[in-house]
């Protein structure tokens, strides 16, 4: 399996298939244009490399290929040969061993020396040399094989399409939402802060794949921006039928003892406040149709054990949760449904910065021994605005692989 890119094929191997001992090989000619692109780049213009009336000056006679571009493409073996697709480059070692000129032809070789199932992670032995056999680079490559998994396919729907808004829906949770919902057939409003060229982006896919969507730019604490947002989308694509409110600024984990009001009202302001707007301006036209749901992104952590130093965002996700459950109660008779999903901790960049051990620790905790993804919480978001979900009102789902049960 493979797939081109800029000309370039790109390899797509199956963690599983790789073993010790696996060798890949391949060639590039060195010229000109590359030791001036390579100086262009970087700034390493020493006279060695780009200038020949000085390096005949030297024992070499001519121009020397900086050490680095010859050893950069050892990041072109790991990225599209061996392992190819998903590769994460964590270390390497480099000998220099000898030159290189322009218009040598170098090879670089990588063989697979250990591997590693539990970590994902392989020692590459990575050796250059020149069309003579000379080494010029070797050393050793640590390398991480992300786990890919395939893009599921949004649960089959016969409802008649909605217009839905989904608030901080420019990447994470909030992007696979809307993403999995434009796929079920629904239009859907991005709403971002400040990520504009992320949820362009997402539009643009979305619109070329054949899906009503379009980007609107709001801060969910600011009541007005709210009310002039949901104007937005009406003029776009038709009223609100359904709010998912994603919105959620970073936790910072910060000791108690440090911690302001400001941290706890950051969160607040974003979450429940954002909550408050978004219902206050779609109860409205929801109540006069004679129905719609809202959904509120929770937490697990907001009734189960809560993690250290997170006090404004666990305590703004239980208030998230209490919100819901009086909506819900108050606007039922009017067919209206309020929900929460609180997912475990899932892939996203909000625990990108969290240590590799506190996530495995994470996913050894969880019974079904994995993190969760945006894509099961996007299912989930999918069903419960659905008619499938048409008697659940005022409930809390869990999506975290069972770290938390009642």
């Amino acid at each position: 399996m493979s797939y081109t890119r800029e000309k370039t094929t790109v390899r797509v191997l199956d963690f599983d298939t790789i073993a010790v001992g696996d060798r890949a090989e391949f060639r590039h000619t060195i010229e000109q244009a590359d030791v001036e692109a390579f100086a262009a780049l970087t700034g390493d213009y020493n006279p060695l490399h780009v200038d020949a009336t000085f390096s005949r000056r030297t024992l070499f006679r001519r121009p020397v290929v900086h050490g680095m571009l010859s050893s950069s493409f050892i990041s072109t073996m790991i990225g599209t040969v061996l392992p190819g697709s998903g590769a994460l480059w964590t270390s390497q070692t480099l000998d220099f061993l000898a030159p290189a000129f322009v218009g040598d032809t170098i090879t670089v070789i990588a063989t697979v020396e250990q591997k590693s199932v539990a970590t994902r992670m392989l020692t590459l032995r990575t050796v250059v040399v020149n069309q003579h056999g000379r080494e010029l680079v070797a050393g050793k490559a640590q390398v991480k094989v992300l786990d890919v998994r395939e893009e599921e396919a949004a649960i089959p729907t016969t409802d008649t399409p909605r217009v839905i808004l989904i608030t901080g829906a420019s990447k994470g949770i909030g992007a696979a939402i809307a993403a999995t919902l434009a796929r079920a057939g629904h239009a859907v409003a991005v709403n971002y802060h400040r990520s504009a060229e992320e949820a362009r982006a997402l539009v643009a896919e979305l619109s070329a794949a054949g899906h009503r969507s379009v980007a609107v730019a709001a801060d969910v604490a600011n009541e007005s921006a709210v009310r002039a947002m949901f104007a937005s989308v009406e003029e776009s694509l038709g009223p609100v039928d359904d709010v998912i409110h994603c919105a959620a600024p970073l936790p910072v984990p910060k000791p108690f003892e440090s911690l302001s009001w400001d941290d706890f009202q950051a969160q607040i302001d974003t979450q429940l406040r954002g909550a408050f707007n978004c219902a206050t301006a779609a109860l409205p036209g929801m109540i006069g149709r004679g129905g719609g749901s809202l959904l509120f992104i929770g937490s697990v952590f907001a009734d189960g054990v809560p993690p250290v130093q997170q006090s404004p965002y666990v305590v703004t996700k239980a208030a998230l949760v209490s919100f819901a459950r009086t909506l819900a109660v108050e606007y039922g008779p009017k067919g209206i449904r309020v929900n929460v999903i609180a997912p475990g901790m899932t892939q996203t960049d909000m625990i990108s910065s969290l240590p590799d051990k506190v996530k495995m620790l994470t996913k050894m905790q969880t019974p079904l021994r994995r993190l969760g993804d945006p894509q099961d919480v996007a299912n989930a978001a999918e069903f419960l605005v659905s008619s499938r979900a048409r008697h659940i009102t005022g409930e809390t789902i869990r999506v975290g692989g069972g770290i938390t049960m009642s």
